[in-house]
């Protein structure tokens, strides 16, 4: 009986006491969330600086593929457009290679390879 009414005298001393919830730290629906900046991408860094080498206007995606060791380019170039996209290739080879980029890859339209370049040659 003595442990009941000490159990129950807490239990009023702390709803009179106004004593936080361990649920005060959970956000309502209505409170601002912080937001967070998203992590970086691998090869983030290689593909501003490929974008911003590119000339081209046939260039339409620059991405780092493969685990982040390879420059894959969109092109609007076409099959006949072979020489056009070796120098795509080799626009992007001059900043491509720095970390673990190895190698660069060149599609046309219709997603084929045109060209491909791995580091310390030239781009075929």
């Amino acid at each position: 009986m003595r442990i009941r009414m000490v159990v129950v005298s807490l239990l009023a001393a702390t709803a009179l006491t106004g004593c936080a919830s361990a649920f005060d730290d959970i956000p309502y629906a209505d409170d601002a969330m912080p937001t967070a900046t998203p992590a970086p991408k691998c090869g983030d860094d290689t593909v501003k600086a490929v974008a911003d080498v590119m000339t081209s206007d046939a260039v339409e995606v620059v991405q780092v593929i493969a685990g982040c060791t390879t420059l894959y380019v969109g092109t609007s170039l076409g099959p006949a457009d072979k020489d056009a996209a070796r120098a795509v290739c080799e626009a992007a080879a001059e900043v491509a290679y720095v970390g673990e980029i190895g190698s660069i890859i060149v599609d046309g339209d219709d997603e084929r390879k045109l060209a491909t370049g791995v580091k310390g040659s030239p781009c075929v």
